[in-house]
């Protein structure tokens, strides 16, 4: 190991002497905290979703690192793009730094088992150009019998291979404005980018997140979120990582399957800090029986992200109003917004704007807006209940951070209480896209009128209200009607208010011909021969909100609905294999614009589910 002169390091504020994430790379993030910790038990992978059933210190992490490094070494030549294709687990924390040990750029973006995941590798082979696919042996053999005959020719590397390998480490091989990681985004519109992500770019985000979140010492951290995904690769590994907290990973399917495992695994070891899109509050809050509801503390979980999604109100007052009884406080919850292109996060409530803002004892807030007046790009008070839009305050932009509101027609910039495009700038922001030139001219390095700033377009929608932002959709899925521009999340948040028997993403809605298609997804045995009442309720609830002049209902069976590895809906491919009449149909029945007025006026008694 190496001495503490050769690192860069500060003097906190707090008296704490720490690795100056300005001029340091990522490597020195793992090394530096071996060098200094060497037998603190960093990782663990709760191997049957309830219990730790294996550990790592940060010395054997650091070792083993060493030797992935050494064997990557032997096949490929530095600064190559190599593929990682782990499950969570302590292989795939190897595997990453391994390839930024031996100064690659792993390429970040597959999940093995996820669905699709043998067309995605295909897809991110050809794009990124890498030359090699780093996993567990058996996974690689899996996906070599599935690809196609005509795939891209890449070295597989084993990660067993390592075991017996000279171990290899490229201390100050990188340039902190070299990029440290490619991360390609979920595809929920149109094919995959791999975002690049600079050492700049990650030590500035870690540092002014952990900020915001108020992230300290010793903090005991758990993610069931893929690897593979930004924010799980960012909060379920390097956050704990950098601010010396332990790191406790479980399987994604483990939490899908049971989602009380998540919750059991808190109180167990006494987490305090976790982050999770808002479907998965929801679906706790769900299936969470009152019996093991009993069992649990949850008085450790300090804080809690909820992103990567909209945020729901009801969801996540329905959450604190469960498992309060079980110690969570309404302060859990914290919000944010970000994406890959961002390196994680952009905004952020955080301690001090809720000192700042009076709110109490709440971190994530919520205000109520005019849908109608949304619709038309303008930002006022609702009418009346049927006009209520409610949206979650995702708080300002980070420290050296701007975000402005720009009309994405002309590039103006809008200011406050006007919709439009969310256009971003700092220094967490991503150079641009892997080979994907034309792109990156549209969408980074642009200007604003009277900004010296340089911005990206990041296509979400939303404005600017007392200082504070708030997201109201994707320009690509915004529904022209009327002349009025309406977002799916919210109309499918009103429908599920109507019909609470659907869970939040199980619900896509795209145009059709002259009207909407929504398309629900739900189990048989909860239909139970409500197919005409539920259509209907579904009907009524979106013409309550939109001069929508046909509707056409169609419900799917269970697992009908496209989604992306991270669970994002993909409403483009939901379309195409509704279209191509390739999907489970369960029920299907159009509403004519007559039958809708009379479904406005008519008051129906209400589905029992």
């Amino acid at each position: 190991m190496t001495e503490d002169a050769d690192y860069r390091l500060y003097r906190h504020e707090d008296g704490r002497v720490l690795l100056d994430w300005k001029t340091s790379t990522l490597d020195e993030v793992l090394s530096y905290r071996a060098h200094i910790t060497p037998d603190y038990k960093q990782f663990s992978y709760i191997g049957d979703g309830e219990s730790i059933t294996e550990e790592m210190t940060l010395k054997e992490t650091h070792d083993w690192a060493c030797r992935v490094a050494g064997l990557i070494a032997r096949f490929v030549p530095e600064r190559s793009h190599i593929v990682l294709c782990f499950e969570n687990g302590l292989e795939a924390i190897a595997g990453f730094f391994g390839c930024v040990y031996a100064n690659m750029i792993p390429v970040s973006g597959i999940y093995p088992t996820a669905p699709e995941s043998v067309s995605r590798l295909v897809d991110i082979l050809e794009d990124s150009k890498a030359v090699a696919v780093i996993g567990l042996r058996q996974t690689l053999l899996d996906f070599r019998r599935m690809m196609p005959g005509d795939g891209p020719a890449v070295k597989w590397i084993p990660l067993e291979a390592a075991e017996k390998t000279e171990p290899l480490y490229r201390r100050h091989a990188a340039d902190v404005h070299d990029v440290a990681l490619v991360q390609y985004t979920s595809g929920s519109v149109g094919r995959p980018r791999g975002v690049q992500i600079t050492h700049y770019n990650l030590g500035c985000n870690l540092f002014l997140m952990l900020g915001r979140i108020g992230f300290y010492d010793g903090a005991v951290g758990v993610s069931w979120l893929p690897l593979s995904h930004d924010m799980g690769l960012i909060t379920g590994l390097l956050v704990g990582l950098t601010a010396g907290g332990p790191c406790m990973l479980m399987s994604p399917f483990h939490f899908i399957e049971k989602p009380e495992r998540w919750l059991k695994v808190i109180s167990r070891y006494r987490v305090s800090f976790t982050a999770s899109p808002n479907f998965a509050y929801d679906l706790c809050t769900r299936t969470v029986s009152d019996e093991t509801l009993k069992t649990l503390d949850l008085s450790s979980w300090w804080r809690s992200l909820i992103g990567a999604e909209m945020i729901e109100r009801d969801t996540v007052e329905r959450f604190i109003a469960r498992f309060s009884k079980a110690g969570v406080t309404k302060t859990l919850i914290h919000s944010g917004y970000g994406m890959a292109e961002t390196t994680l996060g952009i905004a952020s409530g955080g301690q001090h704007a809720a000192v700042k803002d009076n709110r109490g004892d709440s971190v994530v807030s919520f205000k109520s807006f005019s849908r109608s007046a949304l619709t038309e790009g303008l930002v006022k008070p609702p009418e009346d209940e049927l006009d209520e839009r409610v949206l979650a305050s995702c708080g300002e932009a980070l420290e050296g951070h701007k975000i402005a509101v720009v009309d994405p027609e002309t590039g103006d910039d809008l200011g406050e209480d006007k919709v439009g495009e969310l256009w971003l700038s700092g220094p967490s922001i991503s150079p641009g896209y892997l080979n994907r030139a034309q792109e990156n001219c549209e969408r980074f390095g642009l200007h604003i009128a009277g900004d010296s700033a340089l911005y990206f377009r990041s296509r979400d929608t939303g404005f600017m209200h007392q200082g504070q932002l708030y997201i109201t959709g994707r320009l690509e899925n915004r529904l022209i009607i009327g002349g009025r521009r309406f977002d799916p999340d919210d109309l499918a948040g009103v429908i599920r208010h109507e019909c609470p028997v659907f869970s939040a993403r199980s619900l896509a809605i795209f145009q059709e011909d002259k009207g909407l298609c929504v398309l629900g997804e739900i189990s048989a045995s909860a239909l139970a021969g409500q197919e005409s009442s539920l259509t209907y309720r579904m009907a009524r609830a979106l013409k309550s909100v939109c001069p929508v002049k046909m509707v056409k209902i169609v419900l799917v069976r269970t697992g009908g609905i496209s989604r992306t590895p991270s669970g994002k809906i993909r409403l483009k491919a939901t379309q195409d294999a509704y279209k191509g009449a390739l999907l489970p149909l369960l029920e299907e029945r159009s509403f004519s614009d007559q039958e809708l007025e009379a479904v406005s006026i008519l008051d129906r008694p209400s589905v029992i589910l």
